[in-house]
């Protein structure tokens, strides 16, 4: 039989002990340094990976993002489009005009006076002021319409007056078309002033030196109309005379001559005093 009991332990030398403790250190050794051979690597890798996460989020936020709802941060910033250069209405730049726009009108007719207003109130109500005279004798006549009538304001020695409406389209054969407004002012010599107005418009299609109209007076005078064009085309003439009466023509209720020229064609009016000579309609002649 084989003896099974185990030899008895030997003591191991000094050379033994020192090998054995040598080979334990190596083998505890040699892991631990495998291992820092590792740690660098990997932390490197996760610091890339760090920083791509951060820049992919930052472009997610900035750009919008895939899907299209990203919305930019408040205090984010972005490119700013630089504007189209646009030329101001004081860049001396006329802008060209396009097809459809409309062709610019003549400046509009200041509203008048608050006195030709309220004398208007009664006799043509809500007319609008078309066209001023240049002042003349130290008045200023103007000429107000509403639908197809007109009026004619005359303001003169601190009073105002209004004549009677008249058609637009005038007829030429009726005196009515010619008549006169009448004013009487006192003067110091103890006469007094007479002044004479009326005013009136072309026919349609008749030109501007077409007509011709002039007032012959009692005292002799001949009195030419004027004429002006309003911001519509239409054409109106007004005559206005004063002189002083000392003779005591008006006593004598002559009549008023007028000749009307017409592209050649001239006709003769007569104005018969009161009747052809009180054209006002706010105040009595």
């Amino acid at each position: 039989m084989t003896d099974a009991t185990p030899p008895p332990d030997q003591p191991l030398g000094d050379q033994a002990r020192a090998r054995i403790r040598a080979e334990l250190l190596a083998a505890t050794r040699e892991p631990s340094a495998r291992a820092r051979r590792w740690v660098v690597p990997a932390a490197a890798a996760a610091s890339v990976a760090l920083v791509a996460a951060l820049t992919g989020w930052a472009t997610g936020l900035l750009g919008g993002g895939h899907d299209g709802d990203g919305v930019g941060p408040a205090t984010g910033t972005s490119a700013t489009p630089t504007p189209e250069s646009t030329a101001g209405p004081d860049d001396g730049v006329t802008p060209t005009p396009t097809d459809g726009d409309p062709v610019p009108s003549a400046p509009p007719t200041p509203p008048g006076s608050a006195a030709c207003v309220t004398a208007l109130e009664y006799v043509l109500r809500d007319a609008e002021q078309a066209v001023v005279f240049p002042e003349e004798g130290g008045g200023t006549t103007s000429i107000w319409v509403k639908g197809g009538r007109f009026s004619v304001c005359d303001e003169r020695g601190g009073r105002t007056t209004v004549h009677q409406p008249l058609p637009i389209a005038p007829d030429l054969d009726d005196v009515a078309t010619f008549r006169v407004s009448s004013r009487y002012q006192p003067t110091e010599g103890g006469g007094y002033r007479t002044i004479r107005l009326a005013a009136g418009v072309l026919p349609d299609g008749a030109l501007d030196a077409e007509l011709d109209v002039r007032y012959t007076f009692p005292d002799g005078h001949t009195e030419q109309a004027t004429k002006i064009t309003d911001h519509q085309g239409r054409v109106w003439w007004r005559m206005v005379y004063e002189y002083d009466d000392g003779g005591g023509n008006e006593t004598a209720k002559p009549p008023i001559e007028v000749t009307v020229s017409l592209s050649g064609v001239r006709k003769e009016l007569t104005l018969e005093w009161g009747t052809d000579t009180c054209a006002q309609a706010n105040h009595g002649c």
